[in-house]
């Protein structure tokens, strides 16, 4: 059990600082630090310490179910670093921005799921439900999912209100917001990345 925190504790911890400095230094901020992106920063930082003083207590978890919990952690971590790999040259825009965009990224996780970085962000909530086998911390996941939907809701709506509207309609059938959609039989298009 020890071992399993102690693991937890350290891949939460390189979760929050993986987050924090995308969230610094990855995303073009067109009007500086919206207020929406402040006080879900603020959210999501209140959130993250409840999952670590869980993971802290926790006292009997079923070890099966918790290394499939460390495992969720990892592949939040690969989603994550796997979308700023695929949005370095092209950075996206901060959180509740107003701009509106000038390409599309249909690359990398971006083909699987319209909002990796959101997805990535969601993953350690779960992840720590199954490491500490305690259900209430769903809550965490759910309070999170709240704010990250109204922001993927609004960055959508500036892509119909954007000349790639057309583009984006397309992209958003195949694909889903925060996770693959699994019922979408039809092949990406010839070009990978649109641009404007």
């Amino acid at each position: 059990m020890l071992i399993l925190k102690c693991s937890a504790l350290i891949l939460l911890t390189i979760c929050c600082l993986s987050f924090s400095w995308g969230s610094a230094v990855l995303f073009a901020r067109p009007e500086g630090a919206t207020k929406g992106f402040s006080l879900n920063f603020l959210l999501d930082s209140v959130l993250m310490i409840i999952q670590f003083i869980a993971i802290i207590k926790a006292e009997n978890s079923n070890l099966i179910i918790g290394v499939i919990g460390l495992n969720i952690y990892i592949i939040s971590l690969a989603l994550f670093w796997w979308a700023v790999k695929t949005t370095k040259d092209k950075p996206l825009s901060l959180c509740y921005s107003q701009d509106l965009p000038s390409y599309i990224i249909t690359t990398g996780p971006y083909k699987l799921i319209r909002n990796p970085f959101y997805t990535s962000y969601l993953l350690p909530m779960l992840a720590g439900v199954l490491v500490t086998d305690q259900l209430w911390l769903l809550i965490t996941l759910v309070v999170m999912l709240i704010p990250l939907y109204k922001a993927a809701c609004q960055e959508e709506a500036k892509f119909s209100d954007s000349s790639f509207a057309a583009e984006y309609k397309a992209y958003k059938e195949r694909t889903g917001m925060f996770l693959p959609n699994l019922f979408s039989f039809s092949t990406p298009t010839a070009s990978s990345s649109i641009e404007n």
